[in-house]
């Protein structure tokens, strides 16, 4: 059974990170289910740098946050064919508490033949309203869940009959025979774009995939002595390894390991003779990371 990546929306690297539009102040941790579960899918198929961050920031930019609510039902096909993965809505129709409904049986074969699920949970055991979880596996009555709200066993292995009495609707994620032959991916891409935009989010600029001068002007000091937890350290450590220089965990700290990726590239790339762990607001190492105009 390959099994999907397990984020939590509550997680402190993102958990506090805006998740909003105008007139409302929700975050990761209050309403990020839609991108949390999305980013399951996408860390396992596509690329492990992939993460809430990456998927939330892309659902604001392209407007599938709804307001004063959560995630749009429009947003995990458009989200998965960004990265060149298939989902498909299997129903328009709310299925809540109609568990003789049709879709039930085309969902369940849908698990059956390998592909997963996102489903939209409505009030019952996994919400009071509306969540998002992923649907991976299938066995012997019980079907098997990464919820990005919670690690309680009830919720993450339960009969498909309670299962199916609470879904509202259901999108069948298409698995990649290559992900089924060889399991979930280990190394994958992560984009240039991704990368600005998780900055842009981070640091609270308008988010677009582009660095132009407000991303750069909005950029932040960081070192092992300046923000050194900054939600930004994150996709900056992402940065580094793909490109063969942090070698530490993805824990959005600037430890030493992170002060070494930086002298590295500072001296390597920026053609520095002074390396001094520091990625200064809006100066050399930032415009080359975010490859804007000139170093």
């Amino acid at each position: 059974m390959i099994r999907p990546a397990d984020y939590k929306q509550t997680d402190g690297k993102w958990g506090s990170l805006p998740y909003r539009v105008p007139g409302e102040t929700s975050t990761v941790k209050s309403s990020g289910c839609g991108p949390t579960a999305m980013a399951d899918v996408l860390a396992a198929l596509v690329s492990p740098y992939i993460d809430p961050v990456t998927c939330a920031s892309w659902s604001r930019q392209h407007g599938y946050k709804v307001l004063r609510s959560g995630t749009s039902y429009s947003y995990p096909v458009a989200q998965a064919a960004a990265y060149g993965i298939s989902v498909r809505r299997l129903n328009t129709a709310n299925a809540y508490n109609r568990p003789a409904d049709a879709v039930h049986g085309q969902a369940l074969a849908e698990i059956q033949a390998g592909n997963w699920l996102v489903a939209c949970m409505g009030k019952g055991l996994w919400t009071s309203s509306g969540h998002y979880i992923v649907v991976y596996g299938y066995s012997a009555g019980k079907v098997y869940i990464c919820d990005p709200a919670s690690s309680k066993a009830a919720r993450l292995c339960n009969t498909w009959e309670l299962f199916k009495s609470q879904v509202k609707y259901y999108w069948a994620v298409e698995v990649p025979d290559r992900i089924r032959q060889g399991g979930a991916v280990k190394d994958g891409d992560y984009r240039q774009e991704d990368f600005i935009r998780e900055v842009q989010m981070c640091t609270g600029t308008a988010m677009d995939g582009k660095a132009g001068p407000a991303t750069l002007s909005g950029t932040v000091t960081v070192s092992a002595r300046k923000n050194r937890r900054h939600a930004v350290v994150l996709p900056l450590q992402k940065k580094l390894r793909k490109l063969g220089r942090y070698t530490g965990d993805l824990d959005q700290t600037a430890g030493p390991l992170f002060t070494a990726a930086v002298n590295s590239y500072q001296k390597q790339v920026c053609l520095s003779a002074n390396p001094d762990g520091e990625i200064t607001k809006g100066q050399r190492m930032w415009k080359s990371l975010l490859a804007y105009g000139e170093m």
